[in-house]
This record gives C-alpha cells, structure tokens and sequence, in this order.
C-alpha cells in the first residue's frame, strides 16, 4: 500500500466555497460563541439542577456542569460547522477533506511516529531547560481528571476537542484561506495562529507547544488531503497528557 506521507506529490486540494475572510470570522464566532454558550448554561444549569445560585455552587457541581456542557458545545461545533461548510454551493465532505477514505495503516503509523518525534524533542529541551514547565498548563487540568469526572473529560478532551477544532479550523476555514494567492502554507500558519488564540490560558510555551503541534497537522492534511490524520494525531496528543496528568496526580 502507498503512504501519501512519503511518495508521491502533497495530495491537499482546497475546495472551499467561503471567502477567506469571511470563513475566518465564521470560524471565530462558532468556536468562541458555542464555548462560552457552553460556560454560561454549565454554570446556571448547575445551579438549578443544585437549587443553588450560581455563586453557591461547589466546585464539583461547577466541574460537572462545565464538562457536561463542554462537550455538547463540541457536539454544535461538529454540527454547525458540516452544515456551514454545504452553503454557498459547497460539497461538505470536500470542504472539510473527510472524501478520502480512512488512512492506511502505514499513514497512521508514519504521522504518529512523527508526531512523537517532533513534539517529543520539544517537550525534552522544555524539561531540561525549565523542568517547572513541563506540567505548569496540565495541572490546570488535574480536577478534571480527578474523581468520577474523568470520562467526560476524557471524551471531551480526548475525542471532542480533537473533532470539533480540527474540522472547524483545518477542514472548513484552511480551505477558504489555502485558495488565496499565497498558496497553502501561509494559509495554514495563519489559521494555526488563530486556532492557537484560543488556548491563551497557556503560558508562553504552552502556547509555542500548540502552534507546533498545529504546524505538524497541517503537514499532515497537506500531504495526505485527508483530515482523519490530523484528527488522529491530535486525539493521540491530547489523550498522551492526559495519560501523563493521570500518573502525575496519582503519583
């Protein structure tokens, strides 16, 4: 079987219908709108489920409500962003690359193992240089992953997150940026640096940490013109530090 990732020429065609900024501010509201829709209505759904205000909740019932909403919010996500990507005439599963087919088993192994080379390097020189930084933006993350919490964040960190931003931003908005002049890769590093934004509770190499990640992604659907890679690889991403949070807070 070929490996796309290897031979051949990069098989990404971009066939968005959407103007490029427009695909962008859509992108924008639907993420940022959709998430803290998600917040407001965990919060005060919380609340009422409590017979509480909102100021007397505890952090367990807040956390609940959050996760809860929190993937549903990934749900409209997904959804919102496959009925976008059919209007001004597009084919949705062209937009959002999902017509390939799943990938080989040798794609799969290839753009995990470089996954791990690329982000194992630097997350090696962070520990060595700044070993305080290695877990300072995971341990935002351990009461998520504490107590009887841990499947939704699992399945929201784990599975929604890497569905709901990898078709919004690589699949819908890449390919409305991708068919300007500029060609493909100052469209990837300018929607990777918008996707990046919404993990500004980061710190700075949290931040570096995502932008590369993403960079890595969008070789990925470059090569490919599938987007179930980057989906893979993202999910294997996420679900790693969660594997590695699991063992620290138990450790």
């Amino acid at each position: 079987m070929s490996n796309s990732l290897l031979t051949g020429p990069p098989r990404y065609v971009a066939r968005g219908p959407w103007p490029p900024l427009l695909a962008v501010v859509a992108a924008v509201v639907i993420q940022a709108g959709l998430q803290l829709a998600g917040g407001v209505v965990g919060t005060l759904a919380s609340a009422a489920f409590a017979g509480v205000s909102p100021d007397r909740l505890s952090g367990q019932q807040l956390l609940v409500g959050l996760l809860t909403f929190l993937l549903l919010s990934q749900v409209f996500i997904i959804g919102v962003t496959w009925w976008a990507a059919g209007l001004f005439g597009g084919n949705r599963r062209e937009v959002l690359q999902a017509d390939r087919g799943a990938p080989t088993v040798g794609e799969v192994v290839t753009a995990v193992a470089g996954l791990t080379l690329v982000l194992g390097i630097f997350n090696a020189l962070v520990y060595l240089l700044r070993p305080s930084l290695f877990l300072a933006d995971m341990q935002q993350f351990l009461p998520m992953i504490q107590g009887p919490f841990w499947p939704l964040t699992a399945l929201g960190i784990g599975l929604g997150a890497p569905l709901s931003e990898e078709l919004l931003f690589r699949g819908f908005v890449l390919s409305a940026l991708a068919q300007w002049r500029f060609g493909f890769w100052p469209a990837a590093l300018l929607m990777n640096a918008v996707w990046t934004t919404f993990h500004l509770g980061y710190s700075i190499v949290g931040l570096l940490e995502v932008f590369i990640g993403g960079a890595y992604m969008s070789w990925l659907l470059w090569r490919s013109g599938s987007i179930w890679l980057p989906i893979i690889c993202h999910a294997a991403t996420n679900c790693f530090f969660l594997v590695i949070l699991a063992l620290y807070s138990f450790g």
